[in-house]
């Protein structure tokens, strides 16, 4: 699960990942653990394409814009205290605690960080966030890219960027695990609702997409992983399809009008 693989909790994520393994394992499929090159976005992004890859998470973005060729959604991640019940949640826009801005509409002429382009909530949700407070592309100074969100975190430390957009499950497990990278921030806002990271499968597995989820769904609710789970931040798996992601186009085309990706 390379969204979330933070080694603080490297052994509950290997615990829970191992079970997801046993499960799929009794529906006839062969599957190992593998983790990417890289966590650099392009090698994400080779991660997710491969034919090798049977089940992972990526961010919802890269998914409606290339990866449902390759695989479908299964469902995500319900959030403790985060998501709501259909585990959709906000990103949290954030600035240095120093910053004269109390609200977006305050950041004209600041200096924006994003974890990458292709990003739901470090671009495409604070894109859509200013474009509720202005349709001036020239609002805020150009942005800097992070490339993750503990990246775009760094920056705004280091007095390099002004504000972040970044996902609510990251910035609540590094206020627990990592809290000097957040220590120095305050909230300024939020982005749209948006269904959290998919979890999706290859399009060329054997068993049906409903034995599939079905089968990570008991991985996640194993009463023996509920430590594990607690570490994390996991509430629980919710269950949908790729349907869920459809109205993030109309987000990214809001996001485009002020904080376009072709500078």
């Amino acid at each position: 699960m390379p969204m979330y693989d933070f080694p603080e909790f490297a052994s509950a994520t290997s615990r829970i990942i191992a079970r997801v393994v046993a499960e799929i394992g009794s529906l006839g499929e062969s599957v190992v653990r593998v983790s990417p090159e890289s966590e650099m976005h392009h090698k994400l992004i080779e991660h997710w394409e491969s034919d090798s890859t049977y089940l992972s998470q990526s961010c919802g973005l890269p998914f409606i814009e290339q990866l449902h060729r390759f695989a479908d959604v299964i469902g995500t991640i319900k959030w403790s205290g985060i998501s709501d019940p259909r585990g959709w949640y906000r990103t949290v826009i954030v600035v240095r605690a120093d910053h004269r801005a109390r609200t977006i509409a305050q950041l004209e002429g600041a200096r924006p960080v994003i974890s990458n382009t292709q990003s739901l909530s470090g671009w495409c949700s604070l894109g859509w966030a200013l474009a509720h407070v202005t349709d001036d592309p020239g609002f805020v100074q150009p942005y800097r890219i992070g490339e993750r969100h503990t990246g775009s975190l760094t920056l705004l430390q280091n007095d390099e960027a002004d504000f972040a957009s970044i996902d609510p499950a990251t910035f609540s497990i590094l206020s627990r695990h990592r809290p000097s990278l957040v220590r120095d921030l305050r909230v300024i806002g939020h982005g749209p609702l948006v269904p959290a990271t998919p979890l999706h499968v290859s399009k060329s597995k054997k068993a049906s997409l409903e034995d599939v989820r079905a089968a990570v769904a008991r991985a996640f609710s194993d009463p023996s992983l509920e430590d594990a789970r607690t570490v994390i931040g996991i509430d629980s798996f919710v269950g949908f399809d790729n349907a869920e992601y459809d109205g993030l186009h109309e987000l990214v085309a809001t996001a485009e009008r002020v904080l376009p990706r072709k500078r």
